[in-house]
């Protein structure tokens, strides 16, 4: 099972189920911003009936990673600053989320209509930056992960061999 140190084991799945459905539904949702905030005239039309229920799913599954993301500032976050590994990527992500949540307030509290169509398309287009940046900051992390693993390998069998060479001397 994969594990984040310092988390539950089923930590890093829930992190990753409820990005996925934040993003999906966030695409969903992506011809109405078309549609009603830039007034593009789309050739296809999405069942008004769906707008609710997708709504509520990318606010429920936005919500459980912004508490997701709070327990991982306590200690992925940290141990990154700690070790500077990854911090272009890690700061990239954890200011488009802070963006993130702040527009999506701004989406529902603004009564302004130039204050609304700013968040929206500032929301739309972080939320669509950030699976690239996710995307980035994981690969960078998996290198990160794997050389440290040849590292600790080579240090390994390079004591084993030192060790070899010594009984064999004796």
């Amino acid at each position: 099972m994969k594990r984040l140190n310092g988390y539950p084991d089923c930590f890093f799945y829930l992190l990753i189920v409820s990005m996925t459905l934040c993003a999906a539904t966030g695409f969903a949702m992506y011809p109405w911003v078309l549609e009603f905030k830039l007034e593009w005239e789309l050739p296809m039309m999405l069942n008004g009936r769906w707008r609710l229920p997708l709504v509520s799913t990318h606010a429920l599954s936005a919500a459980v990673l912004l508490i997701l993301l709070g327990a991982l500032w306590q200690v992925h976050i940290r141990a990154g600053w700690r070790k500077k590994k990854n911090h272009v990527s890690g700061l990239l992500m954890s200011l488009s989320m802070m963006l993130l949540m702040l527009t999506g307030v701004g989406l529902y509290y603004l009564s302004a209509e130039s204050a609304q169509f700013a968040a929206s398309l500032a929301h739309s287009g972080m939320g669509l930056s950030l699976v690239c940046v996710f995307t980035w900051h994981w690969v960078k992390g998996r290198r990160v992960r794997r050389q440290k693993i040849q590292q600790a390998a080579s240090k390994h069998t390079s004591s084993r061999q030192a060790l070899k060479q010594h009984s064999l001397t004796e």
